[in-house]
């Protein structure tokens, strides 16, 4: 699903008609899905975009070991896009290197190679003063 509507963005869509793409099926009632609500879409989306420069680099460092007759990546013309076509370019080359990796979907890649953490929220920075200042150690007496 994330990944479809990461698609759908590299595609130019705005979050909202990405949103409004989105159908996932209702178990048990047929013809009944369940609409991605618009917030969703958004944050998914944006916290790619602001992950995808970073991915895109990692990705095309490790595409030679992937697919060391790999072809160059194209760009698609958005951040997004240019992630998405190293990491379809990183998984193809897997694919045909491993033949255990013969059946991995791009989503499971990028799981693996981010830790599961590609859109994670954002970690707080540390609050306070972190620098160490120079004192002499007292002995509690």
């Amino acid at each position: 699903m994330i990944f479809a509507a990461l698609a759908l963005r590299a595609a130019g869509l705005k979050a909202a008609a990405v949103a409004a793409r989105l159908r996932l099926p209702v178990p048990g009632r047929a013809g009944e899905c369940w609409s991605v609500p618009a917030s969703t879409a958004s944050s998914w989306l944006s916290r790619f975009a602001g992950r995808a420069g970073w991915l895109r680099a990692g990705l095309l460092g490790l595409l030679p070991l992937a697919d060391p007759l790999g072809r160059p990546v194209a760009a698609a013309g958005s951040v997004t896009g240019d992630a998405l076509a190293a990491l379809d370019a990183v998984t193809a080359g897997l694919r045909r290197g491993f033949a255990g990796l013969a059946t991995v979907a791009a989503h499971e890649v990028a799981a693996h190679l981010t830790g599961g953490l590609l859109l994670a929220p954002s970690l707080p920075p540390l609050a306070g003063n972190t620098t160490l200042i120079a004192v002499a150690a007292v002995s509690p007496s």
